[in-house]
């Protein structure tokens, strides 16, 4: 074996490292240069992922969230509801941005685009809550969009309990559990 091997392998290894550092060294200390890319940062942010509407209840225990998110032709909407009772329920979208009354009477009546496939009453599906008063349902709405002159945006939701969405009368109460405006959803991040 050869003394000197070592040697030469051990100087390669030094000269390797120095030159490493001096470019590393170079790269922290160049200015102005364009931040480090990463497969893992977008470069642009994201669209609005859809619109949100955050349930509170009229006069009842409902609560929960109504999210659509526009696909194509049209929006998917995606219910998720607690303390309902146990029972048939609509959803409906209504016309006014606004939950304020106590018998969802502010919300305004049932609307629907002039595009939609279903009427304002009918836009949805009837649901069912569960015997332990919850309810997770998604279900498409063509026609219907989140913005524009078709969009959700600008609007609210209800929650009628019963088969039957039915106009407010102001001061009395109503089959209108539960009201909640869109405004944009957050996106969904770690």
């Amino acid at each position: 074996m050869r003394r000197d091997r070592p040697r030469v392998t051990m100087r390669w290894r030094h000269a390797s490292l120095g030159a490493l550092a001096s470019v590393a060294l170079a790269a922290c200390s160049s200015g102005g240069s364009a931040p480090p890319t990463s497969p893992y940062v977008e470069a642009t942010p994201r669209p609005p992922a859809g619109l949100e509407a955050r349930l509170r209840s009229l006069g009842s225990a409902v609560t929960g969230k109504v999210r659509v998110i526009d696909r194509n032709d049209g929006v998917s909407v995606l219910v998720s509801l607690a303390n309902l009772p146990y029972g048939e329920y609509r959803i409906a979208f209504n016309a006014v941005p606004n939950c304020s009354s106590p018998n969802g009477f502010s919300a305004g009546p049932a609307w629907a685009p002039a595009g939609a496939a279903r009427g304002a009453r009918d836009i949805g599906p009837a649901l069912h809550s569960n015997p332990e008063g919850n309810s997770e349902a998604s279900f498409f709405v063509r026609g219907v969009h989140t913005t524009g002159p078709d969009g959700l945006a600008g609007r609210s939701v209800v929650v009628y309990l019963g088969g039957q969405v039915t106009d407010a009368v102001p001061d009395v109460p109503n089959n209108r559990a539960a009201c909640g405006i869109f405004e944009a959803a957050s996106t969904f991040g770690f």
